[in-house]
């Protein structure tokens, strides 16, 4: 059974410019099945947008998953779209074994997020109406993947915008072992399922590392600081290629733990060329500044400063604050990978955060290149939000 959705006038426009997300104050009227957790939804004039998912207590009122008058998310189109999934990314990223097989709306999907560590699924199940399909789709996925297990982390903040409480652990299968090891580049890396950020790791960096490789080679044995280190991804590919030094800083002690875990794996576990550091990385890069220390090359991946719209000016500021305080830290020639994961900074933004950064630090820059999300995180056309990770490489 289904409901339907009509909204107000003007409200289809962004819709019909590619945005999935249909708030409470464009609906004009909600009709049909009260009970229903999918709708047709319908221009303030009759025409038809598209099949949407409801969220009654949630301020995104609906979500579109398809624009086809028959689409459904029964187990057939469970199916047919995490089929579609699933043979894109063989195609995208052939032969990879560790990567995002759902990207939520960018798959059709809303709602929903699977990752690949190797042989252990990770899911995120973060609306009602997906919430009501888990069984089906933990199905499914055995069926598409057959992996040793599936494994829960819908333990986050979103869940409560419907209603939901966290869950985590164990949906079917085998229980793994404990951080998951699993390969990359020709590296290994340890994915913290059970507690870590996001699924467990950060597969939304896989290219921008490759990247980071390519700028290590060319600046020539560079000393390294890499802030906001987490479990120190960035630090390990800088060290593999021939980095002369790593500093990581982090306020983390369970990921430091885990960091020196991946730099033993890697036979990278050198006491001279790796340090990891604790503490309040806007403390800590205040305190290289005083004491004089530069680098050649700086990588900034704080988490998600700006967490809503009524945080944009503090975050902004704090975004300016530590890409200024790195730019002062960077020798002449030097170059600074600098991110922001916070949807509601877009990439024009970010820039403007960084110009204004490189105009109080005295520094100049220049953007040298623009970095992103990974074909496995795909962002869909119209949806700023989809694109929520931005980078620049910046040289001064």
């Amino acid at each position: 059974m289904t409901c339907r959705i009509k909204l107000r006038k003007g409200r289809e426009i962004p819709i019909l410019r590619g945005h999935p997300w249909i708030m409470s104050g464009a609906i004009a009227d909600l009709g049909g099945d009260a009970d229903a957790d999918e709708a047709d939804v319908l221009a303030a004039d009759g025409a038809f947008l598209g099949r949407a998912t409801v969220h009654p207590s949630s301020e995104i009122r609906a979500r579109l998953f398809g624009t086809g008058g028959g689409e459904r998310l029964d187990e057939t189109g469970l199916r047919a779209r995490l089929t579609l999934a699933r043979d894109r990314r063989q195609r995208w990223m052939p032969g990879a074994e560790t990567l995002r097989l759902v990207f939520s709306e960018s798959d059709g999907l809303p709602g929903l997020i699977v990752d690949r560590y190797g042989a252990v699924l990770v899911t995120q199940v973060l609306t009602a109406p997906m919430e009501r399909r888990r069984d089906v789709i933990v199905r499914l996925l055995q069926e598409l993947y057959s992996p040793q297990a599936i494994w829960d982390r819908s333990d986050v903040d979103a869940r409560r915008h419907e209603g939901l409480d966290p869950h985590k652990g164990l949906l079917v299968g085998t229980p793994p072992a404990f951080p998951v090891p699993f390969r990359d580049a020709g590296l290994t890396f340890l994915a913290d399922i059970e507690n870590g950020h996001k699924t467990g790791f950060y597969l939304d960096q896989r290219e921008n590392r490759r990247r980071l490789t390519s700028w290590v080679t060319r600046l020539g044995a560079p000393r390294v600081l890499n802030a906001f280190a987490y479990t120190d991804s960035f630090g390990i590919v800088a060290l593999k290629a021939g980095a002369a030094s790593v500093l990581a800083l982090d306020s983390s002690s369970a990921a430091r733990e885990l960091a020196l875990q991946q730099h033993a794996l890697n036979g990278l576990a050198d006491p001279a060329k790796h340090d990891y550091r604790l503490g309040d990385a806007f403390e800590v890069l205040r305190d290289l500044r005083a004491r004089g220390e530069t680098f050649d090359l700086i990588v900034l991946d704080p988490p998600r400063l700006v967490n809503g719209r009524q945080r944009l000016h503090s975050g902004l500021r704090a975004y300016k604050d530590i890409n200024l305080l790195a730019l002062q830290l960077l020798v002449p020639g030097g170059v600074l990978v600098t991110f922001s994961c916070s949807g509601l900074v877009d990439r024009e933004l970010f820039a403007k955060v960084i110009e204004g950064a490189a105009r109080d630090a005295r520094r100049p820059a220049c953007i040298l290149e623009s970095l992103g999300q990974p074909p496995d995180h795909p962002r869909k056309p119209g949806f700023a939000e989809s694109e929520y990770l931005k980078g620049f490489v910046v040289g001064v």
